[in-house]
């Protein structure tokens, strides 16, 4: 995933400061032929393009409307398709129309005509990335996962039929979408079982510093892993490869400043000392 920031700090969605705690992503697609990134975000970054007419989402109210979500999916000015973290993601946006915005983290997928199947399939395989991104930072599962229609029927987000018009086109439904983020979380924690680093997808994340889950990035070659909390506890034998990693549990103990993180994927315990926050 090319996973890059610009926080839309003019917006008032963002002025109003308000948190939630993560409990599910709502897919949405922007419903107009406009595959550009530039439209939904800026200013330009030197990687967007600019937008000659300005009228970006990085304002109060983007088109009179009080809108405004946690990412944007599209094309970079050179072409290439990239995601842009344009809010904090445990901030609450104003992208579901419905009580979601107090539960659910939202990205728009950039629509084009709906019909170029190489730029689907592009846009399709980010969004499978950033949900198992987000997904093992605030500990989600593919069952977290819906778009603007099933929230819809659920009753928790207004009457839009994104992303199922667009999906179906191209043989995709939000059940092979679940299925694909599902089999990448699976991949990944396989990663981290045998030793191997999940890759990071750029440092645009950052999580909820009132606890856990978290991801952290290892960027030594020899970080012990241990037993238990401290270094009064046997070693593994093994050092954790240089990436990013979920920590799920913190405590102190003795060798440690900032404390001990426990790998989600049970290998053992890390020293907070060593790794940075991401």
């Amino acid at each position: 995933m090319n996973l890059q920031k610009l926080i839309l700090t003019e917006n008032a969605c963002y002025k109003a400061g308000r948190k939630i705690a993560v409990r599910g992503i709502m897919a949405h697609s922007t419903g107009a032929n406009n595959p550009n990134l530039k439209r939904y975000v800026g200013p330009d970054d030197g990687k967007l393009g600019k937008n000659r007419y300005n009228n970006h989402w990085n304002t109060a109210y983007p088109g009179g409307s009080k809108v405004c979500v946690h990412a944007f999916i599209g094309k970079l000015a050179d072409g290439s398709v990239a995601t842009y973290q344009t809010l904090p993601w445990d901030m609450r946006g104003w992208h579901a129309g419905g009580s979601a915005n107090d539960t659910h983290i939202g990205f728009e997928i950039c629509e084009d005509g709906l019909a170029d199947g190489t730029y689907f399939a592009k846009v399709y395989q980010e969004a499978v990335e950033l949900c198992a991104y987000l997904s093992r930072m605030f500990g989600l599962t593919e069952k977290d996962i819906i778009c603007h229609s099933e929230g819809c029927e659920r009753g928790i987000a207004s009457n839009h039929a994104d992303v199922m018009h667009w999906f179906p086109k191209h043989g995709k439904s939000m059940d092979s979408f679940r299925a694909d983020v599902k089999a990448m979380l699976g991949r990944d924690a396989g990663k981290v079982e045998t030793g191997e680093a999940v890759s990071a997808p750029g440092d645009g994340g950052s999580s909820s510093a009132s606890g856990v889950p978290f991801l952290v990035k290892v960027e030594i070659p020899d970080l012990n892993i241990r037993r238990g909390s401290g270094t009064d506890t046997a070693k593994t034998e093994k050092f954790i490869p240089v990436g990013v990693y979920t920590i799920v549990e913190v405590k102190d103990g003795k060798g440690s400043k900032a404390g001990w993180g426990r790998l989600k994927s049970g290998a053992g315990w890390i020293s907070l000392d060593y790794v940075k926050r991401v």
